[in-house]
């Protein structure tokens, strides 16, 4: 739920009629903070962490992830809130409402289609969360304008209607402004649109203005960015960013940089569980004193005080890892949970979060692939760190706090917090570990693969050094490899276990053999849900020999033909610009971008089946051949 709040000062106490729903998973991906949220109320912003705190009873509702809190630099996660009714009315406590504000202010009634912000000349209505155009005797609601302004740091501001409407009259804008949007109605182009004011003129006509050049990059260069941050209601000085027009409801008003871990031994067993839900008490418990605090939680649960000492220590020593504990590090440990057997004890009626069987692939998949894991329990906690806008700015955990330091990710807070909000997904997921020496001998055999993947290699540093963000990786052919086997495998196995490809995620364990670490090629195709105990054990099993099989047959058949063939197999990589993507489409390997780790780049089906050309072999190659169509 979210309540309305004109500045960080509102109380959280009373009694409030709600603007509207999220799911609580939402508030850390969607509909996070700085987001704009279209609800039956109008268009809002969540407010940031110090709203929460004050507005919420959030402590209740902590969460832990050891690795992911060392990562960030974080306590603990929270939850968000779920409202809490009050009966016999429709109003909700504000206590259980996330904090949100109106964005953007400016309005335009339906009716005679003037725009303007409240008090001037819209009024708040009964309820409390619309507004109302007065200049007619019916109620008439308004709609929030369709365009915003914002830069690449995060400011974001409304559109600039008073100045767009009077910039080419040589006083300026008019001294009590009156603006109505209206149309042309010759088409349904930006261009039809335009801005009038009804209190001035131009030549003896009304001013007007068309909109038909707003997106224009320098449409807005004479026009300063505000540093306007409505989601912590303040303001930087001092922005030199260039402004930018955006559409209200586009995707690139908010990319939530959000950093998972899943849940592995030692942290997901038992004995960890029972000392994380008692955390807040003991961090405060002095080291000779813990065993008689921990006497009547190993009474309760049927442990040792022993082993809860043991938990808590090893709890403490990974969270204190925050200096030398990386993205790629953590990955690595996730790596090998997922390539072994782990059925953890059930304690005192608490369940371990991970639960996996490694198995071995059917014979047929042998030269391909050395090990299968059915993980039939997985947690997973996603925790929203921060925000961009504009473009996308990848960052590792780790990495964070120095990229919101550096401006390119916008903070949630305007202090930095012991806490961030975060979601707990639980589910189940089928892990592929492809054969390290097959990967070797493909790629030493096939000197032009390399060349094809330095090409999209060069493309990806290039966009990178373009938007400021530091790769932490290379494309490479084991990269391109696993993701477009995972992109295809995800489309096929959405059409056999029952969950549709937006339901699926991956979760790509790549990297290349260093003198102190093994290389990495294994992908995780998982689903999951949050707030509840799981999923209905769909995906894992098709992990069994006899289903894997003709599954991966019938991925290969499809990654051999694409209903844009021969165009989509000829493409050149030197021309993919942006997509930094080989031989790739919407009808054969893109995902949903919520399936996709990589914003659906980084993709080349040659690498699957072969070039065109025959320059290169697919990894798959000729010994697939014969058996795809036993399928």
């Amino acid at each position: 739920m979210a309540r309305a709040t004109r500045s960080p000062a509102t109380t959280a106490t009373d009694a409030i009629e709600p603007l509207g729903a999220v799911r609580r998973s939402q508030l850390t991906s969607t509909f996070g903070i700085g987001a704009i949220i279209d609800l039956e109320k109008g268009s809002f912003m969540p407010m940031g962490l110090e709203d929460w705190e004050r507005a919420t009873g959030l402590p209740s509702l902590s969460i832990g992830e050891p690795r992911l809190q060392a990562m960030l630099g974080v306590s603990h996660f929270r939850l968000g809130p779920v409202k809490e009714d009050i009966p016999g009315t429709n109003q909700v406590r504000a206590r259980s409402a996330a904090p949100a504000m109106r964005f953007p202010e400016w309005h335009e009634c339906p009716r005679c289609h003037r725009i303007g912000k409240q008090g001037s000349p819209f009024e708040l209505a009964a309820d409390g969360g619309r507004l109302v155009c007065l200049a007619h005797q019916a109620t008439v609601y308004t709609t929030p304008v369709r365009f915003v302004t914002a830069c690449r740091h995060g400011h974001i501001s409304d559109f600039p209607w008073e100045w767009w409407t009077h910039k080419d009259r040589p006083d300026g804008v008019c001294d009590a402004p009156s603006l109505y949007l209206g149309s042309y109605g010759r088409s349904a182009s930006l261009g039809d649109l335009h801005i009038t004011c009804s209190a001035c003129s131009i030549g003896g006509k009304p001013t007007r203005s068309s909109l038909g050049e707003a997106f224009n990059p320098d449409a807005l260069s004479a026009f300063n960015c505000t540093g306007f941050r409505p989601w912590l209601y303040d303001r930087e000085d001092g922005c030199d960013q260039t402004v930018r027009t955006l559409q209200r409801g586009a995707s690139n008003v908010h990319f939530g940089v959000v950093c998972s871990s899943l849940s592995i031994p030692p942290a997901s067993e038992a004995v960890s569980l029972i000392v994380q839900e008692i955390r807040p008490f003991l961090d405060g418990v002095p080291e000779a004193t813990l065993p008689a605090v921990l006497a009547g939680v190993a009474l309760q649960h049927g442990v040792s005080v022993d082993s809860l000492l043991a938990a808590y220590r090893q709890l403490r020593g990974i969270e204190t890892q925050s200096t030398s504990l990386t993205e790629h590090l953590a990955r690595a440990e996730e790596y090998e949970a997922l390539s072994e057997n782990r059925e953890d004890p059930v304690i005192g009626g608490v369940v371990p979060q991970f639960r996996n069987h490694a198995l071995e692939p059917p014979r047929s998949l042998h030269a391909w692939f050395d090990m299968v894991g059915a993980a039939s329990r997985l947690r997973e906690v996603r925790a929203l760190a921060g925000f961009s806008r504009i473009e996308p700015y990848p960052v590792s955990a780790e990495r964070v706090a120095q990229a919101i330091r550096d401006g390119f990710v916008s903070p949630l807070s305007k202090t930095p917090r012991n806490w961030l909000p975060a979601a707990e997904i639980r589910g189940e997921g089928i892990f592929l570990r492809f054969r390290t020496e097959a990967i070797d001998d493909w790629i030493d055999k096939n000197p032009a693969l390399r060349s094809r993947a330095e090409i999209l290699e060069e493309k990806s540093r290039h966009l990178a050094e373009q938007r400021g963000y530091t790769r932490e990786y290379s494309v490479t052919p084991r990269l391109l490899l696993v993701h477009s086997f995972s992109h295809a495998f995800i489309r096929q196995i959405s059409i056999e276990c029952g969950y549709s490809a937006s339901a699926l995620r991956e979760r790509l364990y790549v990297s290349e053999a260093t003198s102190d670490r093994a290389a990495m090629n294994g992908v995780l195709i998982y689903t999951g849900s949050p707030d509840s105990e799981g999923s209905l054990g769909g995906l894992v099993r098709l992990a069994a020999p006899e289903l894997l099989e003709p599954i991966v047959f019938r991925t290969l058949r499809s990654a051999g033909w694409c209903g844009s063939d021969p165009v989509c197999l000829e493409t050149d990589p030197k021309q993919s610009g942006d997509r930094v993507s080989g031989a790739a489409c919407h009808c054969c390997l893109l995902l949903p971008e919520t399936a996709c780790e990589k914003f659906n780049r980084e993709l080349d089906r040659a690498v699957l089946v072969g070039d065109i050309e025959e320059t290169f072999a697919g990894y798959f190659g000729r010994v697939a051949e014969d058996a795809l169509w036993l399928s």
